[in-house]
């Protein structure tokens, strides 16, 4: 990668990224009354931690409050669904009530159980997501096995730039990494093809300072963007005008948005670069776009579609974190179309921030 944009007349360098690296030793098990849970149907989320438990199945809330556990005896697993929390936050919530592990129920399909991840690791209790689809109630008998391990590990970021070395600059960012479960073409392969033809557009005179990132280890957690932003010094966050995040960008069933909680100059800028009515859609902290929010900086992105209703009612994606995830899962005239807009609108904030 830093080679072709290299030849295509960028300034590049790599950022490596320390991370705590994941991985499941063997496959996990999981039963209920006796019964075995089919591997398609359940599924560990990253930085789960290894354990065992042989306990009774003890229904909460959606887990995101201490209070939602005051019915958890010690050794009890505890069972809830996604709910409005992050993974991480119900753990340790379980934890601290006394379970011997964590089970959350997921949306399952005929393609299995989207990955997914805690995003924190060493939170000392295995966790198990299962599918809706297998019959689960207040009371059954749990027996799971976690083998897994979490060390030191590394990604990398990187950076290109173009233009002028100093003064305002603007960016865009796609990460580079996928779940564990599955092969990302559309997430976020589609966000990296993007970027990577935005680098083709710009000549040799830009209209501006533009600066394009590729991250690493997003689906862990957004380590590689919120390292990259971290160590930012204070004068070189003010100097970026603004970032535009393209994560999911050809989704089969796409409903072509921006993001509704980003930037409203940046978001007018694209509905009206975009042909079509364009959606909105909460982004919040679940991309890179997060890390630099969270520092004043002006962002907004393009987005396809994930699990929400599209046409027809169906998921916009429906391999969303599975296998299917592959180049057939991509919609290449919606991609193309991206593509463009986000190039035309890195242009004029290029040219807007001079």
């Amino acid at each position: 990668m830093a080679r072709v944009l290299r030849r295509a007349g960028w300034r590049v360098r790599v950022q490596r990224v320390p991370m705590a690296a994941w991985r499941e030793r063997s496959p996990a098990s999981l039963s209920l009354n006796g019964v075995a849970v089919a591997r398609g149907q359940m599924r560990l989320p990253s930085y789960s931690s290894a354990g065992r438990a042989d306990g009774t199945l003890r229904a909460v809330d959606d887990g995101c409050q201490a209070a939602d556990f005051d019915g958890v005896s010690r050794g009890d697993v505890a069972f809830t669904g996604f709910g409005t929390c992050f993974l991480w936050r119900k753990t340790v919530n379980a934890r601290r009530a006394g379970a011997s592990a964590l089970v959350v129920q997921s949306a399952g399909s005929r393609h299995g159980v989207a990955s997914a991840t805690l995003a924190v690791p060493r939170l000392d209790l295995p966790v198990v997501l299962m599918s809706r689809e297998v019959a689960a109630r207040d009371g059954d008998h749990v027996r799971l096995s976690v083998d897994a391990a979490t060390a030191r590990g590394s990604t990398q970021n990187v950076i290109a730039e173009l233009g002028p070395r100093s003064g305002r600059v603007v960016m865009a960012g796609a990460h580079l990494d996928s779940v564990p479960g599955g092969p990302g073409i559309n997430d976020n392969g589609s966000g990296v093809a993007t970027l990577l033809e935005v680098a083709g557009t710009f000549g040799p005179r830009p209209p501006g300072r533009v600066r394009l990132a590729f991250w690493g280890a997003e689906e862990a957690g957004l380590i590689g963007s919120r390292r990259y932003v971290r160590e930012l010094s204070p004068d070189e966050r003010q100097q970026i005008a603004a970032y535009l995040n393209l994560d999911m960008v050809g989704s089969p069933n796409a409903v072509p948005a921006v993001y509704s909680d980003g930037d409203q100059r940046i978001g007018r800028l694209l509905r009206r670069l975009h042909p079509g009515r364009e959606r909105g859609v909460l982004v919040g902290n679940r991309s890179d776009s997060s890390a630099f929010e969270g520092r004043d900086i002006p962002i907004n992105g393009l987005y396809s579609g994930a699990t929400e209703p599209g046409p027809g009612g169906k998921p916009r994606d429906p391999c969303y974190h599975l296998p299917c995830d592959t180049l057939a899962n991509v919609d290449r005239a919606v991609l193309l179309e991206m593509a463009r807009a986000a190039a035309r609108a890195l242009a004029q904030l290029a040219r807007q921030a001079k």
